[in-house]
């Protein structure tokens, strides 16, 4: 029979809440919408489970809104119960006939052992793999320092004083040790087995020219598109506005120095040929270091000027930086050809440097040749022609602008 307490409860939670229960000796059934945890709970022990219970103090302040539903005649309570805590995040532990209703606590995960794992670079450097690698690992690099050195700048592993500054800077190394999980380095094995290969690199052969001509011979690259449209048989298209280069990969390199030799207005001023690995700078000088001065300092009592010297090379100056991916190079080149003269300005005791400069970025294939053009100078001469006894307004007088301009020929072979 329904006692009087459980009609009073449900009078109560009715009133608050859409529900409806029926419990009786041979059948129980529930149909809750939006009772709160700790309501449902006490319901379900005091007059449905009839077993001793204790509720946990953080239970029956859990606020949260549940709806459920039971029927007897589909499935027996306990199982249901079970599930329906367990949805809750609640764990009910029996002891000695009594059952304790309780949040369930998180298990506390035991952290991983840590290991070292030395491995000792085939191909790239320690400082590559390590800057690669290591934001993909949550363990610990021993070639990972403080302090962040450029890929360039850094120097090779030597031992420093624990604790002074040139142990806390990055330093190229033959070996590199990680400390973590066994889980991280079976991951890390399996990545420096494929990022841990041979680099790939390129051989430049290049050829600058510098090409004197006049205001009717037209530019130096024109020059350069026709003899070698006449010679080689080679089609460029229509040329584009403003364009200053154009590439080719079906002619030698030979062929195309033999086909701008036969004008005498193309001058060689030098022949480069470097084979760079991919990411690394390449440079080629063919010039001197002139001394320039530098910044002036006051040292001791008497205040004397000490004044530094620097040295800076002039001439021809080319640089190149490849990265090769899969399909192209992706090629940095800077051209220069530059030399000192007298300052006639300014500081008069340091010498000016006058330079031509090329710096471009080029995408290319392999045996592409590419032609660059476009660094042009323009110079007015004045001559007066006469015998020097006859009045000068008698003379010739005649005036020619020459423009010199560099053309740089380019072919990358991958290694």
């Amino acid at each position: 029979m329904k006692s009087y307490f459980l009609a009073l409860l449900m009078l109560l939670i009715s009133s608050s809440s859409d529900a409806a229960t029926v419990i009786s000796d041979d059948k129980t059934s529930f149909d809750f919408r939006g009772l709160n945890v700790a309501q449902a709970v006490q319901l379900i022990y005091s007059e449905s489970m009839k077993d001793a219970y204790v509720i946990d103090p953080d239970v029956l302040i859990d606020q949260r809104n549940v709806s459920f539903r039971y029927d007897s005649a589909k499935g027996e309570l306990r199982p249901f119960i079970k599930a329906f805590f367990d949805s809750l995040g609640l764990e009910v532990t029996r002891r000695n006939g009594v059952d304790f209703v309780a949040k369930k606590q998180p298990k506390e995960v035991a952290p991983d052992e840590k290991e070292i794992f030395v491995y000792r670079p085939k191909h790239r450097s320690g400082s590559y793999l390590v800057d690669l690698l290591s934001p993909l690992m949550k363990g610990q690099f021993s070639a990972r320092r403080a302090v962040r050195a450029v890929e360039g700048d850094k120097t090779p592993q030597t031992a420093s004083p624990p604790g002074s500054a040139a142990a806390s800077i990055d330093r190229d190394s033959d070996t590199m040790a990680f400390q973590g999980s066994a889980t991280e380095i079976k991951v890390l094995a399996k990545l420096l087995s494929q990022v841990d290969v041979v680099a790939g690199g390129v051989v430049v052969r290049g050829v600058l020219y510098e090409v004197q001509t006049t205001s009717s011979d037209g530019s130096a690259f024109s020059l350069a598109l026709n003899l070698l449209g006449g010679k080689l048989g080679v089609s460029f298209g229509p040329a584009k506005a403003l364009s200053n280069s154009f590439s080719f990969s079906n002619t030698t390199f030979d062929a195309v120095l033999s086909s701008l030799s036969t004008d005498s207005r193309f001058i060689v001023k030098s022949t480069p040929t470097l084979r760079v690995q991919s990411g690394e700078v390449g440079r080629f000088t063919v010039g001197q270091d002139v001394p320039v001065l530098g910044s002036v300092s006051y040292s001791g009592a008497s205040g004397a000027a000490v004044r530094s010297v620097d040295y800076r090379s002039s001439g021809v100056i080319f640089d190149l930086y490849p990265t090769v991916h899969a399909e192209s190079v992706e090629l940095k080149v800077m051209q220069q050809v530059s030399n000192f003269v007298q300052t006639d300005t300014g500081v008069n005791d340091s010498p000016t440097l006058i330079k031509r400069e090329l710096k471009t970025t080029l995408s290319m294939t392999d045996g592409e040749l590419v032609v660059i053009g476009g660094l042009a100078e323009d110079k007015e001469t004045n001559s007066r022609n006469g015998l020097s006894f006859i009045p000068s307004f008698f003379h010739t007088k005649s005036k020619d602008k020459v423009k010199t301009e560099i053309l740089l020929i380019l072919q990358l072979t991958k290694v």
